[in-house]
């Protein structure tokens, strides 16, 4: 699999994430977070716990709250001791714990869906986290993953008229195509059932439309993969 990686420890990750929540929070619009939430119940609408991966200052988790009050039991993780400051102020329905993906400090078998939004390509070891969501997970969980693509079609402009790709604020990024992140998965033994392409969530109903009419899925920004064990 094609990859960008630099040599990085957890300690060097977490003081990268504790200054950006500090100065420049990491988050998408809140109607992402809406539409995330709404696929999620699509695909398990009688979930009863959630654990949400690198789940940042708690948006998604507000979103789900907001879905199904006091129906989910919700459960956070994050490197970052900031960004969990600020989840327990944006979504206090639910626990929070400072932990890596790669260790997580849950029970076998825990949750019926676990999600993980824009921060697997970020993971020091994605193949060992993969193998932690599923441990945690009960046999017919869903996953819902997304992450990078690496021919955005933004990009491939960007290197056409500048040599280079757009540029990033985040470290030891990770960026494939949809069959190769699909490759990943199920060498960690991940059945892919579904890929929906995502270009951000549109304000109006219209540009939305066009979006999803004009940019082929190969191209899109990222891929929200939907799995099972």
């Amino acid at each position: 699999m094609a990859i960008e990686e630099k040599q990085q420890t957890f300690k060097g990750i977490q003081e990268h994430y504790d200054h950006l929540f500090k100065v420049e929070p990491i988050r998408d619009e809140d109607r992402a977070y809406r539409w995330f939430a709404e696929q999620l119940f699509k695909v398990k609408p009688g979930m009863l716990s959630l654990l949400d991966l690198a789940c940042g200052a708690g948006y998604f988790l507000r979103e789900v709250a907001k879905l199904h009050p006091g129906g989910v039991l919700l459960s956070g993780t994050d490197i970052s001791g900031t960004a969990i400051e600020m989840a327990k102020q944006e979504c206090p329905q639910a626990e929070y714990t400072l932990a890596v993906a790669e260790d997580l400090p849950f029970e076998d078998r825990t949750f019926d869906a676990v999600t993980c939004l824009g921060s697997m390509e970020h993971f020091l070891d994605i193949g060992k986290a993969i193998r932690e969501m599923k441990r945690v997970s009960k046999p017919d969980a869903v996953f819902f993953i997304l992450v990078p693509n690496m021919f955005w079609y933004k990009d491939i402009w960007s290197v056409l008229w500048t040599g280079n790709r757009k540029t990033r604020n985040q470290m030891h990024e990770r960026f494939a195509s949809r069959g190769e992140w699909i490759e990943l998965f199920q060498n960690q033994g991940l059945r892919v059932t579904e890929t929906i392409k995502y270009n951000g969530i549109a304000k109006r109903p219209f540009k939305q439309r066009l979006k999803d009419m004009l940019i082929p899925q190969r191209f899109s920004y990222h891929f929200l993969f939907i799995c099972r064990q």
